[in-house]
């Protein structure tokens, strides 16, 4: 029951999504209280070491997972690097470095949803791992389709990192990887500065 509970808070993290990105119309503002929710339940259940240890937040793997998790982050910063060359939205500054420390901390907390409480859960639900892995990618990118050039890149990386967690069961260079790669990616690749976006008055 507890795991088809968190699936369901998963699929309604999506709904909060697409309400506040759509219907309100404020990108980013789905990222205060779903964090909030996501802390909360760490704090709550995060006390017993065998739930931890389910999740990926654990120090054992954290090495190997880093290591494969390398690769992703190379070609990740060599594609968003040539498209940001070729866009002429190459930039490294203040704002890109506020973006690049922050936005790991989303990213991890996305990971967490997607990885420890959905596709963990799903292959708890005795569902084939193939099956499980591509749901959670599609999911991931699904989540993204009001901003259809992240659909495609969620895929890939939704895919790459579900495969890693079940290889390796640590979730923190996933979310970092996630984090460093949204950033360089809607610098660069999309040419937003979140920085301005998101505390600029307007």
């Amino acid at each position: 029951m507890r795991a088809k509970l968190e699936v369901a808070a998963v699929l309604l993290a999506m709904v909060v999504h697409f309400v506040l990105t759509r219907a309100v119309g404020i990108r980013g503002l789905d990222i205060v209280p779903i964090s909030v929710c996501v802390l909360a339940y760490v704090w709550q259940r995060g006390r017993d070491a065998a739930v931890r240890a389910d999740w990926g937040t654990r120090r054992s793997g954290f090495v190997a997972c880093l290591r494969a998790t390398v690769p992703l982050l190379g070609l990740g910063l060599l594609v968003c690097g040539s498209i940001g060359w070729y866009r002429g939205f190459l930039a490294a500054d203040l704002h890109l470095l506020v973006t690049l420390l922050l936005y790991p901390i989303w990213g991890i907390a996305q990971q967490f949803l997607v990885l420890a409480l959905f596709a963990h859960n799903l292959d708890r639900l005795a569902l084939p791992r193939t099956a499980v892995m591509a749901i959670a990618a599609v999911g991931f990118a699904s989540v993204h389709v009001t901003n259809p050039p992240l659909v495609p890149a969620t895929l890939v990386l939704g895919a790459w990192c579900t495969w890693l967690f079940f290889r390796h069961r640590n979730l923190w260079p996933l979310g970092i990887a996630h984090g460093v790669l949204g950033a360089l990616f809607y610098r660069w690749v999309l040419g937003v500065d979140v920085v301005a976006v998101l505390f600029t008055a307007r």
